[in-house]
């Protein structure tokens, strides 16, 4: 029985889940699974892959309770923590962002959108994703006559006619709607760079030290990797909306190609940004707290880009749960927790 997209609260049938007065569910660090995160009668703090514990209690993919699991895994990527009885978040439920873009990002990626369509009624259309320099021609009262002319064609060309030229802008407003979370997403991984900026500077500073020094250069080389990634992922979102006829006459699946590499972005930013806050109150000289930085930043990196088998072997060892128990494999501390169960 599926979980019907409108009921957003997280509550789970199974007694395992509504036994502990403090649990919650978290991703981990490490290897990124689901898990449940309870707290003992006797204290200790026991972490659970979710994916076992519905192995061990034979809970059905296909019931209710499997169902949510399947949701609350995927809404880890919005949220850090879920508790039973919190709402899901709108990811997972309708396709919407549950987060906010401000009105500069809504406006960039209007303008981008009448800019397309600007260019591509002159014959050579044209995407410009320069912040400055889409305000800067949008303000040409030119321009502005242009994009009325353009929301005229398009209405023609989409078989709406003239009169329904209020389809068309309707259909564009929906367009930069979806696109200003990914302009806002953008702004947000200029900061990465500032990140990159300020290792390169901490490199100069310490080329004289050999340890500090190579720890940050591995670091740097593992960010470029980051970096790399990051505008392939944008790249390939300019590639596929720089057609803005084929956008707005292909719109609900454009719509959705948009939201998930919005989600996808926003899933990889949001690991960053402890580390950006940091690195934005780092005074850049020599000193304890700069090195620390560096190697939390090296460690933040390594499990995610470095390509050698023996840091795949290091994330195995380290599954990445937090706990208070010395209980010695994942199966030893479920056996603990069936023997629990068989007391309630």
């Amino acid at each position: 029985m599926k979980t019907p997209k409108t009921e957003r609260k997280i509550e789970l049938e199974h007694k395992i889940f509504k036994t502990f007065d403090e649990c919650h569910f978290q991703k981990s660090d490490i290897s990124d699974e689901a898990l449940f995160v309870l707290k003992m009668a006797e204290g200790s703090v026991v972490s659970l892959p979710l994916r076992a514990i519905c192995r061990e209690f034979d809970i059905d993919p296909d019931s209710k309770d499997g169902d949510l699991i399947s949701l609350i895994d995927q809404a880890l990527n919005f949220v850090s923590v879920l508790r039973p009885g919190d709402n899901l978040p709108l990811e997972v439920l309708t396709g919407e962002a549950s987060w906010e873009v401000d009105e500069e990002n809504q406006a960039i990626a209007y303008n981008r959108i009448t800019m397309q369509l600007v260019t591509w009624m002159s014959g050579s259309e044209e995407l410009i994703t320069d912040p400055d320099e889409l305000m800067q021609i949008a303000e040409d009262p030119n321009t502005k006559k242009k994009i009325n002319q353009a929301f005229d064609e398009v209405a023609e060309k989409l078989g709406f006619g003239k009169e329904n030229r209020e389809e068309v802008v309707n259909l564009v407003h929906q367009v930069a709607d979806e696109l200003s979370y990914i302009e806002t997403l953008r702004v947000r991984y200029r900061k990465i760079l500032t990140v990159d900026r300020k290792m390169q500077e901490l490199r100069r500073i310490y080329a004289h030290e050999k340890g500090v020094l190579e720890t940050v250069t591995q670091a740097i080389r593992l960010l470029d990797d980051a970096k790399r990634k990051f505008e392939n992922t944008f790249d390939e979102l300019d590639a596929n909306t720089g057609e803005i006829m084929s956008v707005l006459r292909n719109f609900t699946s454009q719509r959705q190609y948009i939201r998930s590499k919005r989600d996808d972005l926003y899933k990889r930013l949001r690991a960053w940004q402890p580390l950006i806050i940091q690195w934005e109150e780092l005074e850049l000289e020599r000193g304890p707290q700069a090195v620390r930085l560096v190697k939390d930043t090296y460690q933040f990196l390594a499990p995610r880009f470095m390509k050698v088998k023996e840091w795949l072997l290091i994330t195995k060892m380290q599954d990445g749960v937090s706990e208070q128990h010395s209980f010695k494999n994942e199966d030893e501390r479920m056996g603990a927790l069936k023997g629990k169960m068989m007391q309630w």
